[in-house]
């Protein structure tokens, strides 16, 4: 039996872990963690499945028989133990996408959906003992991006003692947002580079250390593409992420873009910037010596039952810049999140407000500054599309949500937000001419958005649908975008 299969649970069992997008999944998850059943992490996707199943265990092992039989039985438990049950005949296939929408969609969420006009991939997967892979092939058509062939899902990974190290392209959200996050979400495509993560989430045994509870670290390093203001830049990323009390998760990032052509790269360069040297004049360095262009902050999820409803607050705060050692110019995110359990499903309902213009919490608001750089020009973005949120910068945005899980594996979303697009209308990012557009509201822009995902077996896979609609259109540099956006994807795991 495998060491990825073994205590764990997989619905999409082609994966060793949940992955980012799996918005089911992540559900069931954050809902017997608000309800004590699971003792563990979850702002910090993908998750190993190991880690998922050894935290129901822990969960559990720490309630009355009563209550933790009751865990077992609700439909949130039995979600993940179906998925573990197809895991242990699932380590090695293939996987088939096809999907496709009249237009490149312009918003993401956290689910999974159509990347563009014509999306498609094949994908062999295979599990071991200690180690994981995946070689996805895909093609993509569409008008903005014109990488057509496309190696993202692709990975190799192993466990090492309690640790993954892995190497390829795979989706990262950090942070607790239904919506969007202020650091790596699913926005972009996924960055190829190499990681190291813990793969058991357990709690440090030593007495001085046990109370930061459950502990996750994160570390990666990728590269950049080609066609950007500093060709080649890397993006280097750290993560760790606590819990000190039961009903607290606390988060802290930092994220780097880092050398690249014409850049300084070496050890002086990476040490300035590791320690965080990295402010022009203000570190005394001259203008070719700046090495790196950094953003970090904090998260935060609190979970409580208040009159047994199981409901979560939420918050993530990041800065563009730094003063006295800690993060400034700090943009915000912060949300509230309550489960319902209304006939044979259950639901989840949000409210999540998002300002992604620097200085926007406790200091002066600086327009065209949060995800740029001015040696970094092309800012924090991947093939034109911002790595964090998904309003790009300069934002305010307020989404309300309700998310319908039906018993029979079909669900619903429905996010209704109003939008306030690059206040000021400044449009500071740099791209060479053969590089990506930039998919943001070339002026300052009100829109109100209305967004419908659907997801429901379909031959043996999944389908997966987007309607996205907005009261006006939205002109991004490349184009003047249709109001309406209408797409699917189909996915299928074939196991042998």
């Amino acid at each position: 039996m495998s060491l990825w299969v073994t205590g764990t649970s997989s619905v999409q069992a082609a994966s060793p872990w949940v992955p980012t997008g799996d918005l089911t999944a992540r559900h069931h998850i954050e809902a017997l963690q608000t309800q004590g059943c699971l003792n563990g992490l979850t702002m910090s996707w993908p998750m190993s499945w190991a880690a998922v199943m050894k935290a129901l265990r822990q969960g559990q092992s720490r309630l009355p028989d009563h209550e933790a039989q009751a865990c077992k039985s609700s439909s949130h438990y039995q979600y993940l133990q179906t998925g573990h049950d197809a895991a242990r005949n699932n380590t090695r296939g293939v996987s088939v996408t096809l999907g496709g929408a009249n237009q490149e969609p312009l918003f993401t969420a956290y689910d999974t959906q159509p990347e563009d006009t014509f999306t498609s991939q094949l994908a062999l997967y295979g599990t071991g003992e200690r180690w994981s892979g995946r070689l996805a092939v895909g093609y993509a058509d569409g008008d903005r991006d014109d990488q057509h062939l496309r190696f993202d899902d692709s990975y190799i990974a192993a466990v090492v003692g309690n640790w993954q190290m892995g190497v390829g392209a795979i989706d990262r959200w950090w942070g607790p947002g239904w919506q969007s996050s202020l650091a790596l979400s699913n926005n972009a495509r996924p960055v190829p580079g190499v990681w190291l993560s813990r793969h058991l989430l357990t709690a440090p045994e030593n007495r001085w250390l046990s109370w930061i509870g459950p502990w996750d670290l994160q570390i990666i390093a990728g590269q950049l593409e080609h066609d950007r203001a500093i060709p080649d830049a890397k993006l280097l990323g750290a993560r760790f992420v606590f819990k000190p009390l039961d009903s607290l998760q606390i988060g802290l990032s930092r994220l780097a873009q880092w050398g690249g052509e014409g850049r300084p790269q070496d050890a002086k360069a990476f040490w300035n910037a590791f320690i965080g040297r990295d402010n022009g004049e203000t570190s005394g360095l001259g203008p070719d010596e700046d090495p790196s262009n950094q953003i970090a902050g904090l998260d935060f999820r609190l979970s409580m039952t208040p009159a047994d409803i199981p409901l979560g607050l939420y918050g993530q705060f990041m800065g563009e810049d730094e003063a006295g050692n800690l993060p400034s110019k700090l943009s915000s995110l912060a949300g509230m999140d309550l489960l319902t359990e209304a006939g044979k499903g259950s639901q989840r309902w949000f409210v999540e407000a998002t300002e992604t213009v620097a200085g926007s919490w406790f200091s002066e608001r600086r327009y065209s500054t949060m995800y740029e750089h001015t040696t970094y020009q092309t800012g924090f973005r991947y093939h034109g599309r911002n790595i964090a949120s998904t309003w790009e910068s300069d934002a305010r945005a307020v989404t309300v949500g309700l998310q319908q899980y039906f018993a029979n594996k079909v669900t619903f979303a429905l996010h209704l937000s109003q939008l306030t697009l690059n206040q000021r209308g400044r449009n500071r990012a740099v791209v060479p001419d053969d590089g990506y557009p930039i998919l943001q509201s070339v002026t300052e822009q009100d829109v109100a958005l209305a967004e419908l995902r659907i997801t429901h077996p379909l031959m043996g896979g999944s389908l997966h649908w987007l309607l996205s609609a907005s009261d006006d259109p939205v002109v991004t540099p490349f184009e003047e975008r249709e109001q309406w956006t209408a797409g699917l994807k189909w996915t299928r795991d074939m196991a042998w």
